[in-house]
Order: C-alpha cells, then structure tokens, then sequence
C-alpha cells in the first residue's frame, strides 16, 4: 500500500510520517528529494543561469531561504525552480515505492496544488488549527509575513480535508497523532 500523506505548512506531516515509520512504514520526504536534486551540479546550473551567484550560498550550494524569498509570490519563479526539480522527484519517488513486501507514506505537501494523487491507494491529511500552526512555524524561525506568504501559496486546509481519505489531527500531544495513525494502520491489509 502507498500511501500520500499531505496537509499544510506547520501541520505536522512529519511528525505523522514519524509515527508511520514507527509501524515499518517506508518513508519517502518529497521535499528531502527535491532538496538532493536542488543541490545537483546540473540545478545549480540551471538555478546559477536564472538567478545568477545570488541564489547560492557561501559553500556553493543554493541558498534554499533566498530561493523562497524569490519563488513566493512570484508564480513564474515557483513554476521555473518547479520545472527544475518537479520531474526528477517523480522519478525518484516512484523507484522509492516500488518494493511491493512494504507499505510506504510519501509526504508530499502540495500533493493536490500539483494534481499528484494518483499512484496512491490511500490520501491522509495532517491538521491542525491556525494559531498552533503560526506557533509552530515561528518556532522555526520564520516571520510572520513568511508565514502568511507561504499558507497562502497553498490549498486551503478546509479544502485538503475534503479531498482526503482520512484526516489525522495534530493539535496536540505526539501521542494523540501517535493513536490516530495507528487505528489507521490497524485497519490496513496486512502484507
């Protein structure tokens, strides 16, 4: 079984692919995938020939914060850092899937934005409410205009709970999220 597993910036979706792994579940980051590609000599390239040096950090690699700043709120820029790395996660993600003896999660924030539903035989979305969100992203260290910038490039969450299968709430301990996610996996076919 592949599972997708979505929701909004700050929700959680780690914390819950956390608890999956803690069932065996294979789990495969698709932001982790699209930072690797980011950091490959030909992205580099390509970012370096758009943007030029001020896209890269002191030790050459992109300067992922500076990169943000450019893409967010700018759809021409987010479409083309999209056109760099967007083809190569679908590669890797479909080889990270391909072992039929384990059940798999792929995280994937934006999974409905870019129509990527299909291939999954289950969408679960992470939730929470906005105040825990907002704390939890300015414990990350980003402003709040950051913030709002980013919730408003995505989907509403009222929305991604609709399209979703099942919603696991995350406004509160680890061990609630931890309970939801294994009643989940308690009702799955077993391999």
């Amino acid at each position: 079984m592949v599972i997708g597993l979505t929701g909004g910036i700050g929700c959680g979706k780690s914390a819950a692919a956390a608890c999956f792994a803690g069932f065996g579940f294979n789990i495969v980051d698709a932001d982790v995938l699209a930072r690797q590609i980011l950091e490959s000599p030909a992205s580099v390239q390509m970012l370096r020939a758009r943007w030029g040096e001020a896209c890269l950090a002191a030790d050459g690699r992109p300067d992922r914060r500076w990169i943000a700043e450019k893409v967010f709120g700018d759809p021409a820029e987010l479409s083309f850092l999209e056109g760099v790395t967007h083809p190569e996660v679908a590669r890797l993600r479909q080889a990270a899937v391909s072992d039929a003896k384990r059940h798999h999660v792929v995280e994937i924030p934006l999974l409905f934005e870019k129509n990527l539903t299909s291939g999954f035989d289950l969408i679960a979305c992470v939730t929470c409410s906005e105040e825990t969100r907002r704390a939890r992203l300015l414990k990350k260290g980003l402003t709040e205009a950051e913030i709002t910038r980013r919730i408003a490039s995505q989907m509403p969450l009222s929305e991604k709970v609709k399209r979703s299968d099942v919603v696991l709430w995350n406004d509160g301990e680890l061990e609630f999220l931890r309970a939801q996610v294994a009643a989940l996996v308690g009702g799955l076919p077993a391999l």
